[in-house]
Parts: C-alpha cells; structure tokens; sequence
C-alpha cells in the first residue's frame, strides 16, 4: 500500500469538514416521516426521516424546536431545513434541523394554529361561555348539505333514538371557499326560528374539504349564537374552530345526533322505573292512611262523642264553684294581710334600737383593742430591735478574729518568706526552673533572691535525684 495510514477520527473528521463546507448541503430542504423520534430532558430532539426507500439520522436543538408551532409525532410526515453533516463519535450521516413544518398542508396547519391561538386568548372557547343543551329537545334544527352522507346519517339517527322530535332543516353548501357565508346564513335563520338545539353537521375530508369551518366569521357568529349548538364535523381526528367554540363537539354526525337528543328506549325505561315507583309510593300512602282511619274508627273520642262534652261540663262546674267562694278567699287574705302589716311594723321599730346600741358597743371595744394593740406592738418592737444590734455585736466579733488567722496563715505561706530564709528562685526566659533537666551550659538565668535578683550562666549542669541536696 502506496498510501498513508490514517486513524479513523482523521478521516471521520475529513468527511465532516468536506461535507459542512459543500453550499448544496447548506439549507437543504427535506422531506419525509418522522420515526424513532426521542426527547430527553435536554430538551433536543433526535429522530430519523425516512421514504420508502432510505432514512437518514435528525438533530434538532431545543433553541430551534421551541418554535415549531405544532405537536411532532411518530409517523408525522414533515418538510424540514438544515445542513448535512457527520456525527463524529458515531461517524454517522446526520442532518443538523433549524426548522420544520408539516409536508404538504404546513401553510395551512399553521394558520389554523394561529388562529386557534388568538381566539382562545380572546375567551372564544372558554368553558363559562357554553350553553347547556336541553334534556329532552322536541324541536330540531338541522345545518349541513343537501343529499349528502352525513345529512342521511342524522335522519337514520334521529328516527332511531328519538322520532318524537321535530326536524327543521337548513341547508347550505359544506365544502369550498363560498360556503362559509351560506352556512352563516343558514345557522342566522336556524337561531331565529326558536329551535331548541342546532346540529352542524360534515362527513370527513381532508384539511382543505374541512377548511370552511376554520372561518373566523363563522366562528365568531357560533359564539354569539342564542341557540346551544352541537358539532360533528368529520371524523375523531378532525377539529375544526367550530368544534372548539360550539357548545358541545361530537366526534362524527351521528355522534352529534347521539348527544343531542336522548334515546327512546333508555327515556321509556326511566319512565317505566318512575311508574313503578309512584305506583309503589301511592299504595304506601294509602295504606298508612288506612292505618291511620282504623285507628281514629276505634278511638272512644269518635264512638261516643257525648264523652268530650262530658268532661268539659265537669271542668266547668269545677271552676264555676271556686269563682262563688272566691270574695269569702279575698276577704280573710286581706285581714291576714293587715294583721301581717301591724307585726312588720312594731318589729322593725324594736331591731332599730337593738341595731345602736350593738354599733356603739362594737366602736367602743374596736377602739380599746386598737390602743392595746399599739403599745403592745411598740413593747415588741423594741425587744427585736435590742436582740438585733446584739446579733450584730456577736457576728463582727467572729468576722475579726477569722480575718486575723487568715492574714497570719497567709503571711506563714508567702513566698517572700522563703526567700528571706536564704533560698532563692532560677528563671529561664521568665519561667522558674524547677529541674536541671531544661537547662544546658551556656544558658543565660535570673536568680529571684530576698532582695533583689541576679543575671547568671550556666557554666555547668549536674543532674540527680530531687532529694539530693
């Protein structure tokens, strides 16, 4: 081999500058389906585009996702623009994604998106702007095209589930770009006709079949409706702007239809359950009101009347006697009364007398115990105060000789006495030196003596024993 042998990353690293150098692969536009799409917590996606017949690996960074204006999922069919490059740590092909819309109906996709996002900050979809739909509706408005699937679909529905209603139908055109304006009409008329609930009905389509009822005046119409209206546009997949600001969206026309009015059968079975009940509750009530009719039947009351009026003539008879001895009652409570009033009286004039004299006794024997009380208060007084300043007297004593025998023991305990007995005290670097063992010749000592002190040198240094004197 004629060659130079290169390492792998050498020629990894050639075919990523060669590759991000090439201005056809700058930009490119590419389209395909999303598979293996993967979103870390990085917030990067990593996905691959594919056809029928290759795949290539995708980055895309979260600074670029966040303003794709649409929900990515496996299997979405995209267009996207980026720059071709290599993965180095893998050496795989990879496309460097700066942007992407939806393939084929992107323009469309995000206007809608658009439009959706406006209305709702507008409160065109608020939940408190919904009318509730009326349980048992008998007068049916209908919206959608003439002879058309989903138009037979209502029909087969309604006669199903609740053929006692009346159907009133408006028709207009459901598909292209002038149909918006007749549905508007048709809905005005329907809303004037005091209905009490309107269908808006299509079968499905594409975005662009579906497009009409994206319309922002017919949006806006709906929502100032006065009649609830209820939407089935389409199939599951498909919303439109005027299934969001309807009162209620049902996944298809018969599901619309389904949700309006009840069903017969299950509406004759709860009146079924509700006869049974009444029937039930009215033999309840009848046959406590039959207890209730023998019981008064047998009561003594209503088999002899006369008894009652018995027992109120002896009631009356009873208080008729007491009001004849009444004045007689009256008479001896007014002379008890009296002879009550003298006694009261002469009592009270006794106790008066008792009372002053009981108050001046007690004021002359409060004062004499209050002067016995002083002078016997000021005897203790000055008994205390005696064996006071003799307690005093004792306890001073104690503290001077206890200071004495202090001061003699401390002065027996003074260093300064030592000295003056001829000792002395070594030093070194101001700390006593209390064995020979810290100090070497040469070394510079002061010597504490009983007066004054001394510089010194070691000259030499002899150790032994501490008893060695």
């Amino acid at each position: 081999m004629s060659r130079r042998i290169i390492p792998v990353s050498t020629l990894v690293h050639y075919l990523k500058g060669s590759l991000e150098s090439d201005p056809v692969l700058h930009g490119v536009l590419v389209e395909g389906e999303i598979s293996n799409l993967r979103k870390p917590y990085s917030g990067h996606w990593y996905f691959s585009l594919k056809d029928e017949r290759s795949s290539i690996s995708c980055v895309m960074f979260s600074s670029y996702n966040r303003r794709v204006g649409f929900e990515v999922h496996n299997g979405d069919k995209v267009e996207i623009r980026g720059d071709v490059s290599v993965y180095e740590a893998g050496g795989s092909l990879q496309i460097m994604v700066n942007a992407m819309r939806p393939s084929g109906i992107g323009d469309l996709y995000l206007k809608l998106e658009e439009m959706k996002k406006r209305m709702n900050e507008e409160g065109l979809f608020d939940p408190q702007h919904k009318k509730p739909l009326p349980a048992y509706p008998m007068d049916v408005a209908l919206v959608t095209g003439n002879n058309t699937a989903a138009r037979e679909d209502v029909l087969i529905t309604l006669k199903k589930r609740w053929p006692c209603a009346k159907l009133r139908e408006y028709p207009a055109p459901v598909q292209g770009m002038e149909a918006a304006p007749k549905i508007i009409d048709a809905l005005q008329k329907a809303d004037q006709g005091n209905h009490e609930i309107i269908l808006l009905v299509r079968g499905g389509g594409s975005i662009e079949d579906l497009w009409c009822f994206n319309d922002e005046s017919l949006v806006r119409f709906i929502y100032q409706m006065h009649t609830p209206v209820v939407t089935g546009i389409g199939h599951e997949t498909d919303f439109t702007l005027c299934d969001y600001v309807a009162d209620v969206r049902a996944n298809t026309p018969t599901g619309a239809v389904e949700t309006a009015v009840p069903d017969r059968l299950e509406v004759s079975g709860q009146l079924h359950q509700y006869a049974m009940r009444m029937s039930s509750l009215m033999h309840k009530q009848l046959e406590s009101a039959r207890i209730h009719l023998d019981h008064l039947s047998t009561s003594p009351i209503l088999c002899d009347p006369g008894r009652l009026t018995k027992m109120h003539s002896l009631i009356l008879h009873h208080h008729k006697q007491q009001l004849l001895h009444f004045p007689l009652r009256l008479q001896a409570d007014q002379i008890h009364l009296q002879r009550l009033h003298h006694r009261f009286e002469s009592a009270t004039s006794d106790s008066l007398k008792q009372m002053h004299a009981l108050v001046d006794e007690k004021q002359a024997a409060l004062l004499m115990w209050q002067t016995e009380s002083v002078k016997n208060r000021k005897e203790l007084i000055l008994q205390e105060k005696d064996t006071l300043i003799e307690h005093m007297e004792q306890r001073l004593m104690q503290m001077n000789d206890k200071m004495r025998m202090q001061s003699a023991l401390l002065d027996a305990y003074s260093p300064l006495k030592v000295l003056a007995r001829g000792y002395s005290v070594v030093s070194k670097d101001k700390i006593p030196v209390k064995d020979s063992v810290v100090l070497k010749k040469g070394d510079m000592v002061t010597i504490r003596l009983s007066s004054g002190s001394a510089e010194a040198e070691i000259m030499e240094v002899q150790h032994g024993t501490e008893n060695e004197i």
